[in-house]
Order: C-alpha cells, then structure tokens, then sequence
C-alpha cells in the first residue's frame, strides 16, 4: 500500500471513529450540525476523490482510444474484436489459436509473446504487419491490430474457440491507473486539506461558539478525546488545560484589539469574544475548583484566575486607549460596556483594573 492510499484509509477511517465518538460526547444539537456534516463530507469525500480521479483518467483515455479509432469501423483504423464469453483454460485457447493459425496461409509467423495483461500471441502477416491475441482477466479473447488480416484473424479465431467476436472501439483492457507525478503530489496536499478540513469540522461541532478559533477548538477536542482515552488524566486535567489556554486566547485579544484596523464592527468582534472568553474560563476555573484538587492542583488553578484576571485589565486598557486616541471608527458604546463587563470581573474576583 503506497502512502497516498494509506494516509486516504488511515485519514478517513480515524476521522470517521473520531466523528461518532465526538456526536456521542458532546450530542447533536441545530449549532453544532453543520461541524458534524463538514466531518461527513471529508470522510466520505477523502477515499472517493482519488478513485473519480482515476476514473475520470480512465474515461478520458477511452474516450480518446474511441476518437482514434474513427467515427466508423474502418479496416484503415485501428481494430478491437472480443469475444462475447470467457474461456476457461487460457493456454488451452491460445494453443488452439496458435495451431489454427499455423495451418492457415494468409500469416507468415505466429509466436507466443508476453504483453503487460499477460501472454498472448503475436501474428505476423504481409511481411511487417502485426496483429495480436490476448486473453483478458475475465477470459474474454481480444484480437486487436490495424489492418483487414486483423478482421480475417478475428473470424479464425471465432472459429478456432467457438465464441462469437465483436468489434469494438472500446480498448477492453484499459485499465484504470492511479494518478502520478506533479497531480499526484497536488492531490496529496488537497486531501490533507481536506482532512483538515474535516478535523476542523468535528471541532466545530464540539465547541461551536464563533469566539474560538479553529485551533483552539482542535486542541480542546484533543483534550477531551486524551481524558477519555488515557490513565492518569481525567476530566479536570482536561478543564485546567481547557482553561489556561482560554487565557492565553484572552491575552491575545488585547494584542489584536491595539493592532487591528479601526473599524467599530471589527473592533466589537473582539470585545465580544473577550467578554465570552473571559466567562468561558471563569466557568471552567470555577468547575475544577469544585473538584478534589491535590495541593499542586490548586496553585495552578490559582494562578490561573489571576492571570485570567490580569488578562482582563489588559483587554479593558487596550479598549480604553483606542477610544481615548481617537482610534475607533464608529459607535464606541459597544466597545465600553465590554470594557465595563471586564474591569467589573476583575473588580468583583479582587483584582481592580488601573485603567
């Protein structure tokens, strides 16, 4: 199995159990569908791509075999003759054609010959023509060639296996072939996105809330899945960590609240993710606190509410300082009574903001 189909098993198989175990632990409720359908269509879209691509390869090659050999079933192009049913014993059938064609005149030479479907016949005739016979996977004989001996040869065939044979413009024995080369890497990193795409998907599900960002929601899922999974980290492991990278996410509102353009709109985006962010984390420090903490446990989950707290006053001064410099295109009440919200948090925990 060569990388490519083992990361399209692999991919869509994991992302598949990880979609199930994550309906079952979080539920299926009207926001969190659309992260749960976009895991669908990755799943189902990963493993079916490569094989449209193929097949696609596959009907465009046919297709142009078809074109090449004519809008009409001329002796001039290139002839396809096969069979309606299978043979049983292959080299029993091509000993038998063999032998017919030894004793008939028109040929000069046939010979047993090994093709990339498998053995076969090469007949020889006028010289320098040749024509061919070859015995499908499914049995089916094919005659194929580009002259009327090719025709002659086809009849004595039909004679020589009692099969009725066909022409055809169709080639029987292409077969479909996997993508190569430049494509193929091109196809690698489009189904890696698509994974992504998916994993994506079963965060958004999980945690559907728009103030998190897709990695945020990625690592709250891995959390989760490793409380679940492993010994030794439990549910409140998982909140602690839950909690202090929600922190840390508040911390860099404050950034892109100095940073970003001074649109109001854009800048109330920000404030409301932080006003969520800053509940989000308070809920989730105060959930671990109600559970039995060693002393170490504790001290971290202290130190978290402190900078939590600090990461507050910072979001509440970076509002400030935009609206006092004049930086705010726009309606600024949005952006005070976030900036009141939060200074008030702090105040009520013990930590009042200076600015």
């Amino acid at each position: 199995m060569n990388k490519l189909r083992a990361f399209v098993v692999g991919g869509s198989v994991a992302l598949a159990v990880v979609t199930l175990w994550a309906a079952f632990r979080y539920g299926v409720a009207p926001t969190s569908r659309p992260g749960y359908l976009r895991a669908a269509a990755a799943v189902v879209l990963l493993p079916a791509i490569p094989v449209a691509l193929t097949r696609g390869k596959l009907w465009v090659r046919r297709l142009a075999e078809y074109r090449r050999n004519g809008s009409s079933l001329s002796f001039e192009r290139k002839s396809i003759f096969v069979s309606g049913d299978g043979v049983g014993d292959a080299d029993e059938t091509l000993a038998d054609i063999e032998a017919a064609v030894a004793a008939a005149d028109e040929y000069d030479e046939c010979r047993r010959d090994r093709f990339g479907e498998g053995r076969g016949l090469t007949v020889r005739h006028t010289g320098f023509h040749n024509s061919f016979v070859r015995i499908a996977g499914d049995g089916r004989v094919i005659v194929t060639g580009a002259s009327e001996n090719t025709h002659l040869l086809a009849s004595l065939v039909e004679r020589a296996v009692s099969l009725p044979m066909e022409r055809t413009r169709i080639h029987p024995l292409l077969e479909p072939k996997p993508v190569r080369g430049a494509p193929r890497a091109f196809l690698g990193l489009f189904l890696v996105a698509l994974f992504l795409f998916g994993v994506g998907g079963v965060g958004a599900a999980a945690y559907p809330a728009d103030a998190y960002s897709a990695p945020e929601r990625t690592v709250f899922v891995g959390y989760d899945a490793r409380a679940d999974a492993l010994p030794g980290y439990d549910e409140t492991d998982a909140t602690v960590d839950k909690a202090a990278l929600l922190v840390k996410a508040l911390d860099e509102e404050a950034v892109e609240l100095q940073w970003d353009r001074d649109d109001a709109t854009r800048l109330s985006e920000h404030t409301r993710q932080s006003v969520f962010l800053s509940a989000r984390g308070a809920e989730m420090l105060d959930d671990a606190r109600g559970e039995s903490l060693d002393a170490a446990e504790r001290k971290r989950v202290s130190a978290l509410e402190s900078d939590l707290h600090a990461a507050e006053c910072r979001v509440a001064s970076a509002i400030i300082t935009r609206i006092e410099k004049g930086r705010v295109e726009g309606d600024a009440e949005t952006l005070r009574d976030a900036r009141r919200t939060l200074r008030e948090r702090a105040a009520a925990a013990g930590h009042a903001c200076t600015a």
